[in-house]
């Protein structure tokens, strides 16, 4: 920030983006646009009816927009459920799905070991009949 005078001018360099002063008067001159700002004094007392009124329709319009806003939410969590329970629906098909063909397999995995016990009992008497027919 600079400050140069020039002919009882007083110029202020800050950076670009803000005002600068032009000349030594506008120093007494608001340059944040503050006054611009209404302010609102309510000077009505509590029991004012006007002011209850007032005060009401904030509660209600703040109370509409706290619906609306659970509403929605509400709807979400509702689209969410119905997604979840589908997914869950799925989940059980599909497990249901694989107990069957694991059942499926143990069952022919049973089957097999039984066949192999009858071959192998197969192939004992055999040996066993070989065995007495070349003793003899």
């Amino acid at each position: 920030m600079g400050i140069q005078y020039c002919d009882k001018l007083c110029y202020i360099f800050l950076m670009s983006d803000k005002r600068t002063y032009k000349s030594h008067k506008e120093h007494g001159e608001d340059m944040t646009y503050e006054s611009e700002v209404k302010h609102r004094m309510d000077d009505r007392g509590n029991l004012d009816l006007t002011k209850q009124i007032d005060v009401l329709k904030a509660e209600k319009v703040a109370l509409y927009e706290k619906v609306k806003n659970l509403q929605n939410l509400e709807d979400g969590h509702k689209k969410l459920n119905g997604d979840l329970r589908l997914e869950i629906a799925n989940l059980k098909q599909e497990k249901e799905k694989i107990l069957k063909d694991q059942d499926i397999k143990n069952d022919q995995h049973t089957c097999d070991i039984l066949e192999k016990d009858n071959e192998i009992g197969r192939l004992m008497k055999k040996i066993t009949e070989k065995g007495e027919y070349g003793k003899k």
